[in-house]
């Protein structure tokens, strides 16, 4: 079960949960007197609470994931650690080498392609670098 399975089950189920919240919220609404007008809001609370972290849930995922559950990538993005680990050690030019690196293994990706022109533009500072980045990606 994938993580928008999961959050949709439970939201299903904490919804079944809030129910009776909901009803006695409009039950304390409905004879308009202030004392009890006055506590109406308060049952609404306990549902806020459980229908929150389930619907955290779905809109952290992406959204995609909510109307396709199995068209979500699952590809983890490690191999950007060790270029931005070369950048903050200032060895710019392995970091350079790594992206580059990542672009003959997977060309389609542009978020490589736009950290190759960050890296060269305000880094390196060889907008050259970047020129060729852009017009290759």
């Amino acid at each position: 079960m994938n993580d928008t399975e999961f959050a949709l089950r439970l939201l299903f189920k904490r919804f079944l949960i809030s129910i009776p919240f909901f009803l006695l919220s409009l039950w304390l609404f409905i004879p308009l007197s202030l004392s009890k007008a006055f506590f109406a809001p308060l049952p609404l609370i306990i549902p806020a609470f459980l229908l929150m972290e389930p619907l955290s849930l779905l809109l952290s995922n992406p959204v995609a994931s909510i109307f396709n559950p199995g068209s979500v990538s699952r590809e983890i993005h490690l191999n950007f650690s060790i270029p931005e680990a070369r950048i903050m050690e200032r060895r710019y030019e392995e970091a350079l080498d790594l992206l580059q690196i990542m672009i003959c293994r997977d060309p389609q990706r542009l978020e490589v392609y736009m950290r190759i022109m960050n890296l060269a533009v305000y880094k390196m500072k060889q907008p050259e670098i970047a020129k060729d980045a852009f017009s290759t990606g």
